[in-house]
């Protein structure tokens, strides 16, 4: 039950049907670090995981920033950058079900890769000679 409940988590906080991801030429660190995504847990789960899922952003911008204050950092981030943070109020059931339907297969969309439903052939990248 425990290592379920921990993928779910993890899995939530990295994986949604917006969060765009990028090939080695077009990602940077700050730009990998705002695609995770904030969540809402409820008070028990803030409370016995020191509001790691609430405020999961700023932990993969500054690591070291103590759970005591990731609270306050994600505000500031949040207004600092409105247009790059991500927060997704859908309830975690619905959350899952939107991942677990959603995010089945990638395709290259512009110059980022996109979950796509899985339906057809996503286009994936060529093989490496």
């Amino acid at each position: 039950v425990t290592n379920c409940w921990l993928v779910m988590y993890t899995w939530l906080q990295h994986t949604d049907v917006d969060v765009p991801h990028y090939e080695s030429d077009n990602w940077s660190y700050i730009k990998g670090a705002f695609m995770s995504i904030d969540r809402p847990y409820g008070p028990i789960f803030d409370f016995l995981h020191h509001r790691i899922g609430s405020t999961h952003v700023v932990h993969h911008i500054d690591c070291t920033i103590p759970h005591y204050r990731a609270l306050a950092a994600t505000k500031a981030v949040e207004k600092a950058f409105p247009e790059h943070y991500l927060y997704d109020p859908t309830p975690l059931p619905e959350a899952l079900w939107r991942v677990s339907t959603g995010c089945i297969a990638t395709e290259k969309r512009d110059n980022q890769w996109v979950f796509v439903q899985g339906k057809g052939v996503p286009q994936l990248p060529a093989a490496s000679a």
